[in-house]
Formats: structure tokens, C-alpha cells, sequence
């Protein structure tokens, strides 16, 4: 253990970089130990190689959390707590969960899903550009789509998910709420998602939604509680990443001039931009705590039975001893390079609405830059101000202007 353990999470760097903590604990001390509010400790891992061994070690558990006298983010009530959680979960009733909702998020239903994607994506550039010069890409462009998305695919209203922000921020905070904000935000989307629910029951679809149903009701592979969950991970999960990368990789393209000319005047370029972007500006701030369920070790650092570990997805990217100059925005870094990131995760707990997170961030950049090839921010870059105390990163408005 260290004498002095960093104080977690660490303040944001400039103009929504990584914290500048990460570049010194990657070169020094990939695995070190840090205080969280709660003032337990927890090994801090923020190489790629680290990471990437820590996501994978099935001794590191998520339902481990709940045990007795476990180190703790925060003090009150926490997003881990609740055992229906699929984010919660480990061994055959996370593998049960995944399988119900994967078929869902394969690649061939993201392909499926382009062209009515492209089609939200177009509905809302129409609405930006109508009668104004200037908008708040994050709020009618960053939230809009992935939030219309996954309404359709959950088989929900979009209009009635006004709160959905709003309850994904309180649930996932670790600064940011209150304890009383968070579980009220558990309780009113439970009362969301058991409304709608009983709303499929009355009237099925071809929704998920519906699917999840008939595994509760027809095949007994469901308890109420669980599928509840199901629907607000889905509803959190399927929405808030895609939202912070959205409006990062934005930010990240207008803030390099010459990056956007490239996506705008190079369009084939799009999918392996996409990834450059989730390797440079990853939308997880912070990463998920997992307890030792036995000794182990991450980097060759031994990590007692018991102790916490939080592996950081959003700094491996930017790891020197993975890749050439990973502080640098390149589009066209050769593929191998530009892929080397850990924005979806890996082991167990890899993203399962991966394909259709990359295939939506594709149509957000692409029919943008197709668009408003002259899209440009509205403020200096150090004008925009970060949200900060969330799983994920986000602007709190990105001023643009065409």
C-alpha cells in the first residue's frame, strides 16, 4: 500500500482531456492506489496491457460488491448495490442475462439499423438548421439520437423519455448526486420501465421489450425484478455511453480543424475514424470497481483478497508503451494502432451493444460531416465546460455553428 493514496477521481484535464494524473501514474505506477470518497482504497489501473488483464481476471468481481464490509465508492447507496443489475452480476446469471438481450445488438442488426439511424440522424440535422445558425450540438444532436434509438428498439416512446438523462446521471453519479437524488432516480425509472412493461404485456410488439417478456412470461428464464433491470440497463446502458461519445468525438473533431476537413472530405475514412476516436476520447470518465475474490496480481502488482480494483477504460488509450504518439488525434493512424483501445471493455463485461454503439456513432459523424461540411465550434475550445463526477464525460453544451 502507498503512504499517500491519490485522492479518486482526479480533476478533469483541459479542454475535456483525460485527468493529467493518468500520463504520471501510466509512466510510473500503472497499478497504484487510490482513496474514493467513500475513504476506502482501491488499486488504480490505467496501462492498457493492466487494464486489459484486469477486465479479463475473472477473480475480479462486480457481485463481490455487495459483500460485507467490501470497499465502497461512495458512502450511501451506489448503482453495484442492486443484484439485478446486470452490470452486478457474474457467472451463469450474467451469461443468462447477456444471452437474452446479445441478439439484440449483433452486427447484422446494427447493419439492419443504419438506414433508419441515418434517417433519425437527418430528422434532427433538418430541425438544427431550421431558421438558426447556431445550436447546441450536445442537447439536440449528442442526446436526441441515441436516445431515439434505443426508445425504438426498447419499444418506448421517445417523447416519454424527457427524464432519461436526467435519471442516468443520478444513477451513475459518484460526485455529482445526492444519495436521496439517486435512489430517487432508481425508483422512478423502476416505475417507468414496470409501466411499460405492463403496457407490452397488454399490447406485444416486435420490441426487446416484448421479447423480454415472453422470456419472463413464457419461459420462466426471468423474475420480475430482472426484467425490470433488464429494461433500465438497457435504457441506461444503451443510451448514456453513445451520448458521451457523440458529443466527445465531436468536440475532439472541431477542436482539430484539419481531423474534421479529413472526416469531411475523405468519407471512406469514417469507420476507422470512429475508432481513432474511441482510442483518443473514450467515453467513460472513470471505471467500474470490481473486488478481489482471491489473491492475484495485475502488472505484477499482488492484490490481496478483498481489495478493490478499478480498471480505467478511458486511460489506456493514451498509453505510450502501446502505440506512437497517443496523445495525438490522427484519423487516418494506421488501423492496428487506431483499434488499440478498451472503450467497450473486455472479458465477461464487454459491451453486448458494442456493434450497435459503433454503428450509431458512424452515422453521427458521417452524416454531419456529409451535411455541414463547415461545422465549426462556436466558442473556443476551452469555453466548453465538462461535466465532471460521472461514469461517463460530457460537455454541458457544445455552442456549434455552419
Amino acid at each position: 500500500m502507498t503512504a499517500s493514496p491519490d485522492t479518486y477521481p482526479f480533476p478533469l484535464g483541459p479542454v475535456g482531456e483525460p485527468p493529467e494524473a493518468y500520463a504520471r501514474l501510466r509512466g510510473h505506477r500503472p497499478v497504484s492506489q487510490v482513496r474514493m470518497p467513500s475513504g476506502d482504497t482501491a488499486w488504480y489501473v490505467t496501462g492498457y496491457a493492466e487494464v486489459e488483464q484486469a477486465l479479463g481476471d475473472p477473480r475480479l468481481s462486480r457481485a463481490a460488491l455487495r459483500e460485507p464490509g467490501a470497499p465502497r465508492v461512495i458512502p450511501g447507496p451506489d448503482f453495484g448495490d442492486n443484484p439485478y443489475n446486470l452490470l452486478s452480476q457474474e457467472g451463469p446469471d450474467h451469461q443468462r442475462l447477456r444471452r437474452l438481450i446479445s441478439p439484440a445488438f449483433t452486427p447484422r442488426k446494427a447493419e439492419a439499423l443504419r438506414a433508419r439511424v441515418a434517417q433519425i440522424a437527418n430528422e434532427l440535422i433538418d430541425e438544427l438548421t431550421a431558421d438558426r445558425e447556431r445550436a447546441d450540438l450536445h442537447r439536440d444532436y449528442a442526446v436526441e439520437l441515441p436516445v431515439r434509438v434505443i426508445a425504438e428498439m426498447l419499444g418506448a416512446r421517445a417523447a416519454e423519455l424527457g427524464k432519461l438523462q436526467e435519471w442516468t446521471d443520478r444513477l451513475v453519479s459518484i460526485t455529482a448526486h445526492t444519495d436521496a437524488e439517486r435512489l430517487q432516480a432508481r425508483e422512478e425509472s423502476a416505475a417507468y420501465i414496470a409501466a411499460l412493461v405492463a403496457e407490452r404485456r397488454a399490447r406485444p410488439g416486435e420490441d426487446l421489450l416484448s421479447a423480454l417478456i415472453t422470456a419472463r412470461d413464457d419461459q420462466d428464464r426471468l423474475d420480475e425484478r430482472e426484467l425490470v433491470w433488464l429494461g433500465i440497463n438497457i435504457l441506461v446502458a444503451g443510451h448514456d455511453t453513445t451520448v458521451s461519445a457523440i458529443s466527445r468525438g465531436l468536440f475532439m473533431l472541431l477542436g482539430h480543424p484539419e481531423q474534421w476537413r479529413q472526416l469531411v472530405d475523405r468519407p471512406e475514412l469514417l469507420a476507422h475514424a470512429t475508432e481513432e476516436l474511441l482510442r483518443y476520447a473514450p467515453p467513460s470518465e472513470i471505471g467500474f470497481l470490481r473486488i478481489a475474490t482471491e489473491d492475484t496480481e495485475i502488472g505484477g502488482c499482488p492484490v490481496a483478497k478483498g481489495e478493490g480494483v478499478i480498471p480505467v477504460m478511458h486511460a489506456a488509450g493514451r498509453d505510450h508503451r502501446e502505440l506512437g504518439d497517443p496523445d495525438v488525434l490522427d484519423l487516418t493512424r494506421p488501423r492496428e494502432e487506431a483499434g488499440r483501445h478498451l472503450a467497450f471493455g473486455h472479458g465477461p463485461h464487454y459491451c453486448p451493444g458494442a456493434g450497435v454503439a459503433r454503428m450509431e456513432l458512424q452515422v453521427a459523424f458521417g452524416q454531419l460531416a456529409r451535411r455541414l461540411p463547415k461545422l465549426t465550434l462556436a466558442v473556443p475550445p476551452e469555453q466548453v465546460e465538462w461535466i465532471g463526477g460521472l461514469l461517463t464525460l460530457r460537455p454541458r453544451e457544445l455552442p456549434v455553428v455552419w
